[in-house]
C-alpha cells in the first residue's frame, strides 16, 4: 500500500514536470501514442499474469530439492524469452503500420514518424517485464514483499531525472521510462542472490511445473488484456454522450477512484496471493477458506471506508486539486458524479481482485477469463441503452453493474470449490506429480505409466 501511495504521489510530479515542459503538442501526442501501443503489447505478454501463474509452482518447487527453484525459472525465462524476444522485433518492424492504422490514426506524418521512432526505444520494456515477471515470483512466493513494492514505489525516478535534465528531449523521457523498467528489475537482484537463485539456458517443456505454469499464465494474459480493453471501451462509450466535457471529467474522476481500489484491492490481493496458494498446495480447504475470508473481508471493510471517505470528501478534493483555469465548478460537479457511482462499487471491485487470484490460486485460470468476458459483455450491454439518458453517467453505472456480475461468477466458483471435494483441485495435482518423478530420478527408474494418479 505504501508502494502504491509513493508511486501515485512520484505519477503527480512526473506529470507536472512533463506538461511544464511539453504540454499537449505534438511531441507529447508521440509519446502518449508510443506508450498505449507498447504497454498494450506489455499487459498481453506479461501484465501481471506471468507472476501470479508462477507463484504457485515455484511454492511446489521448494517442497524438492535445493536446486528445483532455480531449475525452474530457467526453464521457463529461457522458454518465455524465446517468444518474448522475436516477438519485440517483428514488433519494432511493424510499429508504424500499427500506428498508423490502430493506435493513432489521426496523427499527421511528423508525428506518426516520431511516435515510430518512441515506439522502437519502449519496446525493450517487454522483454524487461517478462523477466521481471518470472524473477519476482521468486519473492513473492515467499511473502517477501519488499523489493517488488520498492520498484513499484520507484516506477518514475528516472524519467523524472530526465525531465529535469535542462536538455531534456522527447527521446529522453522515453529512455528516461525504459530506465525505470530496468531499475525496477535490478532492485530483484539482491533477494534472488540471498535465496541462492542459479540461472542458465534450459529447456524442457515437458515438465509439469512449466507446463502447469503456461497453462495458467496464457488465459491470464488474456484475462489482462480484457481488463486493460475496459479503458478503451468506456473512452468510446463516453464519446457519444451529449456532454462534451464527459471525457476529461471521467479520466479525473477515475484518478481519484482507481488509488483506493489499488490500495485496498491489488495490494491485499497479492500480498494474500502466495498464502491463497500455500493452503491449497497442502490441500487445506478450512485454512484456505480461513485466509480467502480474511483477505476479502479486510478489502471490502478498507474499501467501503474509502467509498465513503470519496463520497463525503470527493467535491471538496477535486475542488482543491482540479478546479482552476478552464476547469469550472460545472466540471467539478460533473467529476464528482462521476466519482460518486465509481466510489458505490469499490467494495465489489477489491473483492474480483482477491478472489480472482484465489481461483488462480487454486489452478483455475478460466473461470477469471470466462468472468471477465461476462463482465465486457455486460458492460457494453448496460451502458449503450443508457448513454441517450445519462450521457457519460452511463460508465461508471455500467462498471458497477458488470464488476457485480463479475464478483458473483468468481465467489460462486470459489464456494463450489470449496463445498466440493470433487472439484477440490489444481496446482496440489502438480505437486503430486512432480514428487512421484522426483523419486523416480534420484532411483533412476523408468518413468510410471500411472504417474497422473
Amino acid at each position: 500500500m505504501t508502494a502504491f501511495l509513493i508511486s501515485a504521489a512520484f505519477g503527480v510530479i512526473r506529470q507536472i514536470l512533463f506538461n511544464a515542459r511539453f504540454g499537449i503538442g505534438e511531441e507529447a501526442a508521440a509519446l502518449y501514442a508510443a506508450l498505449r501501443l507498447a504497454e498494450t503489447v506489455s499487459t498481453l505478454i506479461a501484465g501481471g499474469a506471468l507472476t501470479n501463474a508462477l507463484v504457485p509452482y515455484v511454492l511446489i518447487a521448494m517442497r524438492q530439492h535445493s536446486s528445483a527453484v532455480s531449475t525452474l525459472i530457467s526453464r521457463l525465462l529461457t522458454i518465455v524469452m524465446t517468444v518474448a524476444v522475436p516477438f519485440t522485433l517483428v514488433f519494432g518492424i511493424t510499429a508504424p503500420a500499427l500506428l498508423r492504422w490502430l493506435i493513432a490514426p489521426g496523427l499527421d506524418p511528423a508525428t506518426q514518424a516520431l511516435a515510430t521512432l518512441l515506439t522502437r526505444i519502449l519496446i525493450a520494456e517487454i522483454v524487461l517485464q517478462v523477466a521481471y515477471g518470472v524473477l519476482s515470483a521468486v519473492l513473492i512466493a515467499r511473502g517477501q514483499f519488499f523489493l517488488p513494492a520498492l520498484g513499484i514505489a520507484l516506477r518514475n525516478t528516472v524519467i523524472i531525472l530526465t525531465l529535469l535534465w535542462p536538455q531534456a528531449s522527447i527521446v529522453t523521457t522515453a529512455i528516461g521510462s525504459l530506465g525505470d523498467s530496468v531499475i525496477q528489475l535490478l532492485l530483484l537482484v539482491p533477494g534472488l542472490l540471498h535465496h541462492r537463485l542459479r540461472l542458465r539456458p534450459a529447456w524442457r517443456l515437458r515438465d509439469p511445473l512449466v507446463r502447469g505454469t503456461l497453462r495458467l499464465a496464457i488465459p491470464g494474459a488474456i484475462s489482462g488484456t480484457i481488463n486493460y480493453s475496459n479503458a478503451i471501451v468506456d473512452t468510446a462509450i463516453a464519446s457519444l454522450g451529449a456532454q462534451a466535457a464527459g471525457l476529461g471529467a471521467m479520466h479525473n474522476a477515475l484518478l481519484l477512484g482507481h488509488l483506493p481500489q489499488r490500495l485496498c484491492g491489488t495490494a491485499i490481493g497479492q500480498a494474500a496471493y502466495p498464502y491463497l496458494a500455500a493452503a491449497a498446495i497442502a490441500r487445506d480447504r478450512s485454512l484456505f477458506k480461513q485466509r480467502w475470508l480474511w483477505a476479502t473481508g479486510a478489502a471490502i471493510m478498507l474499501a467501503t471506508l474509502s467509498g465513503l471517505a470519496l463520497a463525503f470528501g470527493g467535491r471538496w478534493l477535486i475542488q482543491i486539486l482540479f478546479e482552476r483555469g478552464a476547469f469550472d465548478s460545472a466540471a467539478g460537479d460533473l467529476t464528482f458524479a462521476i466519482l460518486l457511482i465509481f466510489a458505490i462499487g469499490l467494495p465489489v471491485y477489491v473483492m474480483v481482485e482477491v478472489t480472482g487470484r484465489a481461483l488462480i490460486a487454486l489452478g483455475d485460470a478460466r473461470t477469471p477469463l470466462v468472468a471477465n468476458l461476462a463482465q465486457l459483455a455486460s458492460r457494453i450491454t448496460v451502458a449503450i441503452p443508457l448513454w441517450p439518458t445519462v450521457g457519460v453517467l452511463a460508465v461508471p453505472i455500467a462498471t458497477v453493474i458488470s464488476s457485480i456480475v463479475e464478483a458473483v461468477i468468481l465467489g460462486g466458483m470459489v464456494l463450489i470449490r470449496l463445498r466440493i471435494p470433487a472439484v477440490w483441485q489444481g496446482v496440489a495435482n502438480e505437486a503430486q506429480v512432480v514428487a512421484w518423478q522426483d523419486r523416480d530420478e534420484q532411483s533412476g527408474l523408468a518413468e510410471k505409466p500411472k504417474i497422473a494418479s
